[in-house]
């Protein structure tokens, strides 16, 4: 991610002790902001972020972590969530986690300072038109053996079988995790020789390669065409195979993953780890517990009123990746588009339930249906925003920690943030919205679907949702609120089907404050990504300032457009934020002397290869 912003919220945190964080160099001694001779120089430059912290809450601790019971080399971690141990990109393999654990590895990464460098590329040429991409491979990256097979050498092969399988344009039955952002950006991947491949694009968007395709962010692990061809796909959905540190030994649904360091010299880093566990704990109280044991050796996502207890007894408390979540409750069923965004072909809304009910937060936009319906929806969601008490969410849900937020693609305590974007709390105000509306006094049924995010339907996101139902019903006691905390897998269809008109509580894809202010935003909010995932509404104006970002080579007039979409955005409230969390991942200092992780869109931890033992 070129310049990619390190949080800003970080800098309220006070007496925090600041953590230094270095890296070892990268391999390859390019990035996208600083072009290798193979790359164009038309590609875009980025801003350079807001500067900010990584926090660290471990200073001065009065107590003892436990000795660990792990044997020497072996390192657990206790983790919300194990995906499915899927091995082929379209049946949803779990390639975010295989990247960010080390089992897989992208074309791009991210550096120390928050640059995007080449991982498994070396290099890149950009079509001055900004049609496609040429993008050179590494030759010395060894695929994984698995079963006493031996599966080679990665080489454009792979690429063009891991890109074409993952892209819902290429293969329509593809469930991987990016099938709809990659049928947005790229058309069918081709090969160019052993070590090049071309990617054309659907639409331009700057971000390819820092987003993307990028290991810290929302690219993609490559697997082996030799392994697909061999072995065949019901093999594959059950066997990972990758090219990164570490390889997998074991890979359990909803239990267990177990990974081993790979038995040659790897390309880019040799692990100090033999033996890498992550433990599936949907508990958070219970991730503290097996941590204070010494039963493992991490935890992650644990809630933030433990964070400073668990300093204070001698654990190490970081903010490894400096990955901040915006908060936000998205209303969900605004789906205003009534063309395709990338086709222009009608989205037929009629046929789709659409309008078909009065919901009070949702806009009906369909000429002769619901007149007046835009207005009032708007004066809901602003009733409903004013309505939050963002401070006190920071004071006790977050132990202090934090900060309010504003919307989903904006960071309140970076540079660039206007205070004309703060929403106040105002229950008087409030009231007066929800007076101009056909429900006075809010006697209506609404709900807040939990995310996965922030530790889901057991962590802070939970918590947050509660408090902002709390805070609806303690205004208007005739409102019906559910906060619902189902599985993914439950509202995935309806998010897919651009159906779901439940409102969304968590960040949604771009709620990370690491992302740069001047990247395009909130294609997941937009019918480019239909085939896949989307967060539940559909805005013809952000998709208009997604394609003119996208385009435009200007620094100051991509930060120009997004500042108009924001403007335009709070102005609806189609998502109201709530309060900016910083994510901490606490480890036992007995088992962990030193851990660098490098900035990252998503993820709480990474570059596990990096991690020092203490014994």
């Amino acid at each position: 991610m070129r310049q990619l912003a390190i949080i800003g919220l970080f800098g309220i945190l006070g007496a925090i002790a600041i953590a230094c964080s270095s890296s070892d160099p990268e391999p390859t001694a390019t990035s996208a902001a600083q072009p290798t001779a193979t790359s164009s120089s038309s590609q875009p430059a980025t801003a350079t972020p807001s500067s900010g912290t990584a926090p660290t809450a471990t200073s001065a601790p009065s107590g003892t972590a436990p000795q660990p019971e792990n044997p020497p080399g072996t390192i657990s971690a206790a983790v919300f969530n194990i995906a499915p141990g899927v091995g082929l990109g379209s049946s949803q393999a779990p390639v975010e986690a295989m990247q960010y654990w080390g089992v897989g590895e992208g074309l791009f990464a991210v550096d120390a300072d928050g640059n995007t460098v080449n991982k498994l590329a070396t290099g890149w040429d950009l079509a001055s038109d900004l049609s496609a991409v040429t993008i050179t491979l590494r030759s010395d990256v060894r695929f994984h053996s698995r079963d006493g097979n031996d599966f080679g050498m990665f080489s454009a092969d792979d690429v063009v079988f891991t890109m074409n399988d993952s892209n819902a344009n290429t293969n329509p039955t593809s469930i991987h995790g990016q099938a709809g952002d990659f049928a947005a950006l790229f058309g069918e991947t081709t090969k160019i020789d052993a070590n090049t491949v071309r990617i054309p694009f659907e639409t331009f968007d700057l971000r390819w390669d820092g987003n993307f395709l990028n290991e810290q962010a929302q690219g993609t692990a490559f697997f082996s065409q030799k392994a697909f061809n061999d072995m065949g796909e019901s093999w594959m959905n059950e066997n990972i195979v990758s090219t990164g540190p570490f390889m997998v030994e074991e890979w359990v649904q909803d239990d267990r993953a177990v990974l081993k360091k790979v038995d040659y010299d790897h390309w880019f880093k040799n692990a100090n780890i033999e033996t890498l566990r992550f433990i599936e704990v949907p508990e958070p109280s219970t991730r503290v517990a097996l941590l204070r044991t010494g039963e493992v050796d991490i935890a992650d996502q644990v809630p933030l009123k433990d964070i400073k207890v668990l300093a204070d007894d001698g654990f190490a408390a970081e903010s490894v990746t400096r990955a901040g979540r915006v908060h936000q409750v998205i209303f969900s069923g605004n789906y205003w588009e009534e063309n395709h965004a990338a086709t222009g072909e009608p989205l037929n809304r009629t046929g789709s339930g659409y309008c078909v009910h009065d919901l009070p937060w949702v806009g009906c936009n369909i000429e002769g249906k619901q007149p007046g319906d835009m207005e009032e929806a708007r004066d809901v969601r602003w009733a409903l925003s004013k309505a939050i008490d963002r401070d006190l969410i920071v004071e006790t849900i977050l132990d202090g920690f934090g900060a309010p937020a504003s919307l989903e693609y904006v960071d309140t305590t970076a540079a660039y943030f206007q205070d004309r974007w703060l929403i106040p709390y105002d229950p008087d105000g409030a009231l007066e919205h929800m007076n101009n509306t056909a429900w006075p006094d809010a006697k209506f049924p609404i709900g807040i679907w939990t995310g996965g995010e922030l530790g889901g339907s057991s962590g802070t996101n939970a918590e947050i949702n509660d408090a902002v139902a709390g805070m609806w019903k303690a205004l208007w006691p005739d409102m019906d609120v559910q906060v619902f905390k189902s599985a993914y897998s439950i509202i995935r269809p309806s998010l897919v089907g651009r159906t779901n008109t439940i409102p969304y509580g968590g960040d949604c894809d771009e709620g990370a404050t690491t992302i740069p202010f001047d990247w395009p935003h909130g294609l997941t909010e937009t019918s480019f990504t239909r085939g896949g995932f989307g967060c539940g509404i559909e805005i013809p104006r952000i998709a208009e300032a997604f394609t003119a970002v996208s385009n435009e080579t200007d620094l100051q007039a991509r930060i120009q457009l997004n500042t108009d979409l924001v403007d335009y955005l709070y102005d609806q409230q189609i998502f109201a934020g709530t309060v900016q969390v910083p994510t901490f991942v606490v480890y036992n200092p007995n088992s962990i002397a030193e851990w660098e992780g490098t900035p990252s869109s998503f993820t709480t931890m990474n570059e596990f290869e990096a991690i020092v033992l203490a014994r």
